[in-house]
This record gives C-alpha cells, structure tokens and sequence, in this order.
C-alpha cells in the first residue's frame, strides 16, 4: 500500500490505488474473507492510523487558526459515514458479555456537557479578542456529543444498558475541572490519546457491521482532535513563563502513565482484542511523547516569530 502524504492544511492527499483515506470517502475497504482477522483489522484502519500519526506531526511549526478548526469541525459533522443501522445484526452473548459495560462507559464519557470547559473558553475567547475561539470549542464538544449519540443509538439497537455513574469518569472530569483552560486541554488530551488505541481495540472485540463502522468513524475524526489539543494548548499557555510548560508537560506525562494503568484495568476485556498491557501502555505513552515533541516545536516557533520584528529593526541587521 503506498502512503498517504499530508497536504496543505492538514489534509490527506492519497493515489487511487490507496487504501480509503480515514479522513475522505465512508466506504469499507475490500478484502478477502479468508485473510485472517487481525489483518483485516489492520487494513481496515490502516488509513486512519496513518492519518492519526501525522496530523500530530503536520505543520508542526505553526498554528492554524480558529476559522481554520471551525471549518474543520463543520466538514467532520457534515460528512456522511453511512452506517449501516438496517443490517439487523446482533451482538452474540460472548460479545456483549466482552464489551457491554466498557462501551457503556465510554459512551458516558463522550456525552458529556462539558460546562466548565466550555466557561473558560468564553472566558478565554474573550481575553484574547478572537470571536472564533469559543464557537470552535463548541463545535469539538459537539463532534465529541456526536460519537456518544452514535454509541448510544447502537447500545439501544443491541439492549446494552447505558450507564449512569462511573468512577472513572468522574475523577477524569474532576481533572478536567482543576487549574485553567490550558490544563483541562491537557486532560482531553490524553483521552484523546486513549481513544485513538481504544477504538480500534473495540473494533476488533466484535464483527456487528454497525459498531464496526461507528469505530471507523471515531478513530477518523479523534486523531484531529488530538492535534486540535495540542494546538489548543500551545496557543492558550504562550502566557505563562518559559519554566511552566516544561513543568505542566512532565505532569501531563505521569498522568498519561497512570491513566494508562486505569484504562487497561478496567477495560482489558476490549482492549487484550488487540493489545496486551505493556503494548497498550508503550503505545499510548508513545503518542503522548509525540504530541509533546510537536508541542515544544511550535513553542519554538511562536518565540522565533516573536523574536524576528525586533532583530529586523536593528540597522544592519
């Protein structure tokens, strides 16, 4: 399969002989029935993991705007993935035994209102004179409310309950809810981070063509979101001091590494589909290592920016 190559703007620019892009057209890719299952994992979300590796890295040297994400978002709701609600599949009993309450929770995890994050973004929108800013915001928990409307409708067609408390949610949104806008960017971060290896971990816990293709759809659209975070977070934190990043990324690291920890414990039905705990963990620390190298670099360029008028008015110069 020849690679997809980033294009302006972020997006993903494939030859035909490609396999579907995660970020383009809805259709499943062809393969043979008799290749083996986790091949046809591998294929069907190669495209998307792809897509998810190097939008962290594109334009690595600067931000996009708030315009820029706003339209972003919009294409993301306006696409057409095409799930296949009238397939009358069911789940087998072995299946909704190995991922009923973990999608559950997840599902609950996407559905949130997000109100306190949403505050300070107003707040923040505000301060920094970018009538843009909150209305993206809007949209993210938007697209994030989407993926939970989709996992809901399934679990209504499949008679999987949904759930109405969840421990580990409510120390994630407790998390959320500490310090300023920056870290609780952070904070979604790494559930961003979780989902990009959760969902494909899912997807290869059951055939039902539906949750197949609603996994198709989260794994697409959650490596944007990644990126949007950490642009977020650059973009929000140039206001702190030069020794603060350094320190909020060290700590965003820890709380990758327990996070890490918590997930595979209370999921590991879903996730061992696909991944055992140390693959798990060395791969969603990995990612979290990504986003904080391509964090730095844009750090880099914004102080190179800033520097540049100042060494331009120097006669000689």
């Amino acid at each position: 399969m020849r690679r997809p190559v980033a294009g302006p703007m972020g997006e993903i620019q494939s030859s035909k002989r490609s396999c579907t892009a995660a970020s383009r057209a809805p259709g499943f890719i062809p393969i043979s029935r008799r290749v083996h299952h986790r091949f046809i994992i591998a294929r069907h979300t190669a495209g998307m993991e792809t897509f998810a590796h190097r939008i962290i890295g594109h334009r690595s040297k600067r931000l996009a705007s708030s315009a820029w994400w706003a339209a972003h978002f919009q294409r993301d709701l306006q696409r057409n993935w095409t799930v296949p609600w009238g397939h009358g599949a069911t789940l087998s009993a072995a299946e909704q035994t190995r991922i009923a309450a973990s999608i559950a929770e997840f599902q609950r995890g996407e559905s949130s209102e997000a109100r306190g994050y949403l505050a300070k973004s107003a707040r923040f929108g505000a301060d920094a004179g970018d009538p843009m800013f909150h209305p993206v915001s809007q949209l993210f928990v938007e697209a994030e409310n989407v993926h939970a409307g989709l996992l809901l409708r399934f679990m209504q067609q499949t008679g999987i309950a949904t759930q109405r408390r969840s421990s580990r949610d409510g120390v994630f949104r407790w998390l959320r809810s500490l310090s300023d806008l920056g870290w609780s960017s952070r904070v979604i971060l790494i559930a961003e981070i979780v989902a990009q290896e959760y969902y494909p971990c899912l997807r290869a816990a059951t055939a039902h063509p539906v949750l197949t293709r609603i996994c198709d759809r989260i794994i697409s659209e959650e490596a944007a979101h990644i990126r949007f975070q950490v642009e977020r977070i650059v973009g929000i934190e140039t206001v702190r001091s030069a020794t603060w990043a350094p320190l909020r990324d060290a700590l965003q690291s820890i709380l990758m590494m327990g996070t890490a920890g918590v997930v595979y414990a209370g999921h590991h039905r879903v996730l061992s589909a696909r991944l055992g705990f140390r693959e798990f963990f060395r791969q969603v620390c990995a990612r979290e290592r990504r986003a904080v190298r391509v964090m730095r670099a844009l750090r880099q360029h914004q102080a190179a920016a800033e520097r540049a008028p100042s060494l331009e008015s120097v006669p000689g110069s």
